[in-house]
């Protein structure tokens, strides 16, 4: 899978851990924003194939 939603408690002590994966930068557009919706978390999308956060989900890199 391409995409990785990363979430953590925002808790001391508390580390990011996959939360979803998927090919599609919508879903993981989707899945990052009703996570980060909870104010006790922080979320971010990473890219795998480009070893980059996801900052800008209409990117054209991304939707190659």
């Amino acid at each position: 899978m391409r995409f990785h939603i990363m979430w953590r408690r925002d808790l001391p002590g508390s580390e990011f851990t996959p939360f979803y994966e998927t090919d599609d930068i919508y879903e993981a557009k989707d899945f990052a924003m009703r996570l980060a919706f909870e104010e006790v978390n922080v979320v971010y999308v990473e890219d795998t194939k480009l070893g980059e956060r996801v900052r800008d989900f209409d990117a054209e890199k991304y939707k190659k």
